[in-house]
């Protein structure tokens, strides 16, 4: 029996273009479906909506004037959340405004589905946005995207390979020759390759390309999923012997600041210091100077080290290591303020009034020397009056940070930066390094003093680059999205937590908000609208005001040898300031190509640190599989509940498919699931008790069923009953 030829691909518009400027007339969309062989309802449905626009001219599929998009669009999977909600965009789209995001709801297609794959969609509005669902996806030319897979074992016992991210499941047959050594439960890097036609439908083949240990070590997965984003993890040799190659400086024109007590503050597991503090009284207010480490100083433009540097953009932190931005004989050699060593450093050396008004601020080159090397621990003692005993040598000097700090808090309450209790977990490791538990990272009153001497630094670089006139990149974070705006506020009327139409539009009023609810519940999701409502921080050449820490202008200047953006402030202040050797300006379009750059390293390095988390959240979930836990829900989306445990300190996602059978929808403020029949809802600050089911370090996936609200309700005695057996 003759297998049936597939389906070809529909073709693009500028196919259709090509086609028809080879044709005499306009034929009919019927006839031009049979010219290039479409077949099959839904895709002449499709084509037909491609070939009108090809004859009206437009260009690939996108919206109106008013933000519409067309019934049939064609979309890009932008990307596959946690829970395995998919999202996409517009393949093309020339808006005054962002292209808008679209949910797939694709059923049983879910599992061809990854980042990067064109469908064509079927388009319909929803309360908070758009629904897309397929009527075809496009097969991609070649092989797809690298994905990490797991290998398993089929019902024979054949190997194959299983994809190691959350949502519907995902297999491929291996493609070519296996590695002799690939065993199941191998973590590895494959490329997909175009679906083969079968008598039985389609298969999936992929190809391995590396094997990165085993699936369910979580130290394994980040520097795999490094490799799968073609992130820059070892350096090049010859990159290397230009870091190795560098010298000292000597004080050759610097400012001596060696005799200066400058104090470095980190934490305890800190490998590389890019900076160090100093304040004394000055007149009725505080001098404080901030020294950063002067990287321009050894990466010089065009080197091979700035190629580099720019390459990564950035340095990523996972749990167990740092992928540094620059080799280890800078990092944590020539660039580090090491206690008792000489070190090139750009400082900056402000003056505030008795209210915490920054007056002046000048920009310079020294030589440095740090005297103490201190832990945020060590430096909080001191400033809450915990001191050991015996008065360390230190204690002067940070006792001085923490007169300054006072000082500028009156400031700070003035200016009214966003202030939000976000909470920071951490992996726990024994001497070997393997990993003991999760823990949250304690908040000092040491942490707030540094980030307010950096805020400040970082404010005078931006003030001083604006006035010389000089371009640079900037921080900027634009203001919330008015719509979630409006969902806070009528919440927050609801909660009893703020008058119907109260004002929520500075940040002022946000911590104002916050302060005056005492119910942690109540707390948790105005915590969780104010954060859904901001948008995200970024880089770019233009300075606009930074909302969350209410400035008009910010560059960040505090730290270059993690992050490239700093090292073009430095630069920057170096050429406009005349400040000696080393500086430049970039212009305007380097400076777009930058921002463009360096935004999307950021967002690469929080998605690998963020994945590589919860892969260890996982694996420390497995532990408790099969108990209840006492957690509080945190997040909702069309899938689910998020559900977050203190005790142990977990993460779960509760299907909405293990919630009791009704019909659930994601509420028109995304803060609930509300059943269709019973009119029951969870939301957002509910305490429950949940059971852990599943856990899957692999895929970072921890699934959890409620069993009971706060109230002690029993949801699903059925599963319970079966438990106990």
């Amino acid at each position: 029996m003759k297998k049936r030829p597939a389906a070809p691909a529909l073709p693009t518009l500028d196919d259709i273009r090509a086609w028809l400027a080879a044709v005499d007339e306009r034929p009919k969309a019927s006839a031009a479906a049979r010219a290039f062989g479409i077949r099959g309802v839904d895709d002449r449905r499709a084509f037909k909506q491609l070939y009108k626009q090809a004859l009206r001219g437009d260009a690939e599929p996108r919206g109106g004037r008013d933000g519409d998009l067309p019934s049939v669009t064609l979309f890009e999977v932008t990307r596959v959340d946690h829970d395995g909600l998919i999202r996409a965009r517009p393949a093309q789209w020339d808006g005054p405004e962002p292209a808008p995001e679209a949910i797939v709801e694709a059923g049983g297609a879910a599992g061809r589905l990854a980042a990067g794959v064109r469908m064509i969609a079927r388009v319909s509005p929803s309360d908070d946005g758009w629904i897309a669902r397929p009527i075809r996806i496009l097969p991609r030319q070649g092989a797809g995207e690298p994905e990490l897979a797991v290998v398993e074992a089929d019902a024979r016992g054949r190997l194959e390979l299983k994809a190691a991210r959350p949502g519907r499941e995902r297999y491929w047959r291996i493609a070519g020759t296996a590695p002799d050594s690939l065993e199941e439960g191998d973590l590895v890097l494959a490329a997909p390759e175009a679906p083969r036609p079968t008598s039985r439908g389609r298969e999936y083949r992929a190809r391995i390309l590396s094997v990165h240990g085993r699936a369910d070590d979580p130290a394994a997965f980040g520097m795999a999923m490094l490799a799968s984003l073609e992130a820059p993890i070892a350096f090049p040799a010859d990159v290397e012997a230009e870091a190795e190659n560098a010298a000292p400086p000597a004080l050759d024109g610097r400012t001596d600041l060696r005799d200066l007590p400058l104090v470095t503050i980190d934490g305890a597991d800190a490998r590389d210091f890019d900076d160090a503090v100093y304040a004394a009284p000055d007149g009725g207010g505080w001098r404080v100077l901030v020294a950063i480490a002067d990287v321009s100083h050894f990466v010089q433009p065009g080197s091979l080290l700035d190629r580099e540097a720019r390459a990564r953009g950035n340095s990523t932190y996972l749990p167990d290591r740092a992928i540094p931005m620059l080799p280890e004989a800078l990092s944590n050699g020539l660039c580090s303020l090491k206690p008792g060593e000489d070190r090139a450093c750009l400082f900056v050396d402000m003056r505030f009034d008795a209210g915490g008004k920054r007056k002046s601020a000048r920009f310079g080159r020294g030589l440095m020397r740090s005297h103490w090397r201190l832990t945020y621990e060590a430096a909080a003692a001191i400033g809450d009056g915990d001191a050991p005993e015996g008065d360390p040598e230190y204690g002067p000097a940070v006792e001085m940070l923490y007169g300054a700090f006072a000082c500028l808090g009156e400031g700070r309450a003035k200016r009214a930066p966003l202030e939000l209790e976000l909470t920071e977990r951490r992996v726990i490791f024994d001497d070997a390094g393997a990993p003991l538990a999760l823990a949250l990272r304690p908040s000092l009153s040491s942490h707030r003093l540094i980030e307010e001497f950096m805020v400040q630094a970082n404010a005078a670089a931006a003030e001083a680059l604006l006035k010389a006139g000089a371009d640079a990149l900037f921080r900027v974070h634009d203001r919330p999205d008015p719509e979630r705006m409006g969902l806070l506020a009528e919440t927050a009327a609801e909660l009893g937590a703020a008058a119907p139409g109260a004002r929520l539009d500075r940040p002022k009023h946000l911590n104002a908000l916050l302060a005056g609810v005492d119910d942690p519940a109540t707390r948790t999701v105005l915590s969780e609208l104010v954060l859904r409502a901001q948008a995200q921080a970024r880089y770019s050449p233009d300075c606009d005001p930074h909302f969350g820490l209410a400035l008009d202008a910010y560059a960040h200047f505090t730290s270059p040898i993690r992050r490239y953006a700093d090292l073009v402030v430095h630069r920057a202040l170096i050429q406009a300031l005349k400040l000696g050797d080393g500086g430049r300006t970039e212009n305007v379009d380097t400076l777009d190509a930058l921002a463009d750059g360096v935004n999307k390293t950021e967002r690469r390095s929080a998605m690998v640190e963020r994945a590589t988390l919860d892969r260890y959240s996982a694996l420390f979930a497995s532990q408790h599989v099969g108990e209840t836990l006492e957690g509080r829900i945190v997040g909702a989306n069309r899938a689910g509940l998020f559900i977050r445990f203190n005790a142990p300190l977990l993460e779960g996602f509760a299907p909405a498919a293990l919630l009791p059978d009704d019909y659930w929808r994601l509420s028109r403020d995304g803060l609930a699931m509300e059943g269709k029949r019973s009119r029951r809802k969870y939301k957002v600050g509910d305490s429950v008790s949940a059971f852990v089911r599943a856990a899957e370090p692999a895929t970072g996936s921890v699934t959890v069923e409620i069993v009971s609200t706060g109230k002690g309700r029993r949801i699903q005695k059925r599963f319970t009953k079966k438990r106990r057996k």
